[in-house]
């Protein structure tokens, strides 16, 4: 009464698993893209700014020339001009500052006649004094 297997035999069918795996390295892939355009935009930008960070030392660097080659001229002309026209004269030397009479230039006598007073007036030397009349 036992039948023994007289019926279809039952058949295990593997899904296909191949087009889960294509999706899944599309997204995967996917994702990498964006990560790398990211990275690859900041990089671009870096060397970007690198560049125009380098033009400006450039151009500072060629200013430092210009400015060096225009100084040593004025200084080869100052040279030349220094040659040209000799040495400056001499500086006068230093002098006491003249005091008293010397300095406005009144003739006086010196020592000790210098200090009297002289008793007659002149007849043209008008008095000092209070007039009364």
């Amino acid at each position: 009464m036992c039948m023994g297997g007289g019926g279809n035999r039952a058949t295990i069918t593997q899904p296909d698993y191949n087009a889960y795996n294509q999706q899944f390295q599309l997204q995967k892939d996917a994702i990498n893209a964006q990560m790398n355009n990211s990275t690859a935009l900041l990089q671009q930008e870096l060397q970007s700014t690198l560049r125009l960070q380098n033009d400006a030392r450039s151009e500072v660097a060629e200013a430092k020339v210009v400015k060096a080659d225009s100084q040593r001229a004025l200084q080869e002309e100052a040279t030349r001009l220094s040659t040209l026209m000799g040495p400056p004269p001499p500086e006068e030397t230093a002098q006491a500052p003249k005091v008293g009479s010397r300095d406005r230039n009144i003739n006086t006598r010196k020592g000790k006649g210098s200090l009297r007073i002289g008793r007659s007036a002149t007849s043209s030397a008008q008095g000092s004094g209070l007039n009364i009349t």
